[in-house]
């Protein structure tokens, strides 16, 4: 037989008026019972703070440096994956959590032997215990709650309505936002528009090439210094050319020495390249006469076409400064600033694009939600019937329960409004359960409601419904408070429920009614001596007394013993039908 996951113990270590308690518990039903003030509320507080709650150091015993709480918890695949991920070690299907919590600095919480952050705690518990106090019973209350309920209860197509919803939503407010942020800046844009249009215009009308800021400022070099150029090239040109009287040019001289190397050559080859060196430089000193005659034929002062230059490299400079880039790079700039905004020409096109998704998307949410509401009300109508049942059982046959699921507007969760109504009875109107039901009435509503979710296959691992068969792992549910306000049949019955659950589950409940504690499997009574809490899992014969001392109070008396006899065998027999 496979194991259930469950709490298999817990131990406390100086915890409000706990300064030591180790308990073992069984897969099925455990109540813990004791008078008020006893320290039944610090087990829970304990149990909370292994499942990620927010612990308060105030509650460290008086005189102590911390309080611990340690839990050994038998889990399954998706609760080990949690313990895994986190670096911490399952062994044998078993985990260890703890939490330490020092009176005066941050606690500490730990998780399969290693330091983990709260929220894993959290993460790891929320497939593993599902705690149900009066802070759930006021949840219940308030339209998330319910409308969780419902989701919860519904079958395979109702959760895959849910997931195609979910899915809807998502793209459709992917679209809504693309389109929002489109329009938001629009205005940004179209100042954009209109100062890259300017730009256009400037560049088209300077027409600028990569590189052509280099040759302007070359031009009007040259344009600028030209009796300077002349002079300098004139004197270069004599010194290389002039066979005047006054002085022999290079080109003679080295004509000469070429003749003298030629002649040499013939009679030592050795000096052959040498002779080839000189050859050369006579070439380049005859191209370089050339090119400077030409250059001086050409070097003519222009005074309009150094205006026009340095008009221009002018313009450059300004327009570089404009688009921050260097003159030389103006005409990359150029085609950026064209390329840019040719993509803004298609501006509206594009905003269309956006209207249409959003249009297509929301036009699939709405299909979406249609279906899902169907489901809803499919779903709401099995549940309704499945809460009124267990009403009946529960000693409330004239108080009736109805779901109502109305469309709405979209959101995240669907396009419905679900709200759970009561009737305490036949002539009473129809008010929000957030109205109408008492705390002792709410109680049984949440517990009829919970004995009806694990009775049907759920998805949701936040409320802690699963599954209802030999296929899915078992579960713990701990009840605090569940039957406020209730006593005689009406206990007997709430009993009844939980002895029932807790054949699929493990459940734990703090209680103060005989009624209820004579359906468990193990009862753990928590006392006070001295100011201290002493807890102790109650053998047979001690329970009888136990419940004898709930039934009459505080005296234990043969009229007491005899009714706790009733409710133990009365519990046997409807375990047995069970």
């Amino acid at each position: 037989m496979e194991t259930p996951e469950m709490i298999e113990s817990l131990r406390i270590e100086n915890l409000g008026t706990i300064s030591h308690a180790e308990l073992g518990f069984s897969p099925g039903f455990t109540v813990i019972t004791g008078e008020t003030g006893a320290g039944k509320t610090m087990l829970l507080t304990s149990l909370n703070w292994l499942l990620g709650a927010q612990p308060r150091a105030s509650l460290v015993a008086a005189g102590s440096e911390s309080a611990v709480v340690e839990g050994t918890f038998l889990v399954d695949a998706s609760a080990a994956a949690v313990v895994m991920e986190a670096g911490g070690v399952v062994e044998d299907g078993v985990v260890e959590a703890a939490r330490i919590v020092p009176a005066q600095s941050r606690s500490k919480a730990h998780l399969g032997g290693r330091t983990v952050p709260a929220a894993t705690l959290g993460t790891f518990g929320a497939d593993l215990v599902s705690v149900h106090g009066q802070a759930t019973q006021s949840r219940l209350r308030g339209e998330k709650a319910q409308r969780e309920a419902v989701d919860e209860f519904g079958g395979k197509t109702h959760q895959a309505a849910l997931q195609t919803y979910a899915k809807a939503w998502e793209e459709w407010e992917a679209a809504t936002k693309d389109l929002e942020i489109w329009e938001e800046n629009f205005e940004t844009r179209q100042r954009r528009r209109e100062v890259l249009e300017h730009l256009s215009e400037e560049f088209q009308a300077l027409a600028p090439e990569d590189g052509e800021f280099e040759e302007l400022t070359a031009t009007i070099s040259r344009l600028s210094n030209v009796e300077n150029l002349r002079e300098n090239a004139t004197a270069a040109l004599v010194a290389l050319d002039d066979d005047s009287e006054i002085q022999v040019g290079a080109n003679a001289l080295v004509d000469i020495a070429l003749r003298a190397m030629e002649k040499v050559t013939q009679q030592d080859g050795s000096l052959a390249d040498l002779a080839d060196m000189v050859a050369s430089a006579s070439y380049s000193l005859g191209e370089a006469t050339r090119e400077l005659g030409i250059y001086l034929r050409d070097l003519n002062a222009d005074p309009q076409a150094l205006q026009v230059a340095l008009s221009r490299r002018a313009a450059f400079t300004d327009l570089s400064l404009k688009v921050a880039v260097e003159p030389d790079a103006l005409g990359s700039a150029w085609r950026d600033v064209e390329t840019e905004l040719g993509g803004m020409q298609d501006s509206e096109e594009h905003r269309q694009h956006l209207m249409n998704a959003v249009e297509k998307t929301g036009a699939a949410l709405e299909t979406a939600g249609a279906k899902l509401h169907a489901q809803r009300e499919k779903t709401a109508a099995t549940l309704t019937k499945a809460i009124n049942r267990e009403l009946k059982g529960l000693n409330m046959p004239e108080t009736r329960v109805e779901i109502m699921v109305e469309l709405g507007e979209p959101a995240a969760s669907g396009a419905d409004t679900i709200e759970f109504l009561m009737q305490p009875h036949a002539k009473a109107p129809l008010l929000p359960l957030a109205e109408a039901a008492s705390g002792g009435e709410l109680s049984r509503i949440m517990l009829a409601l919970e004995v009806s979710l694990a009775d049907t296959p759920g998805t949701s691992a936040s409320r802690g419904a699963i599954p209802n068969n030999n296929q899915n792992p078992k579960r713990t549910f701990v009840f605090d408070e569940v039957d406020a306000g209730i006593g005689g049949q009406a206990g007997i019955e709430v009993g009844k429920r939980l002895a029932r659950l807790a054949k699929d589950y493990q459940v734990i409940v703090v209680t103060h009614l005989a009624q209820v504690a004579a359906f468990a499997n193990l009862q753990i009574q928590v006392s006070k001596s001295k100011g201290e809490s002493q807890l102790e899992p109650l053998n047979p014969e001690a329970r009888r007394e136990e419940l004898a001392r709930m039934i009459s109070g505080s005296q234990l008396t043969d009229t007491a013993l005899r009714h706790a006899d009733e409710l133990l065998a009365q519990a046997d027999v409807a375990q047995s039908e069970v």
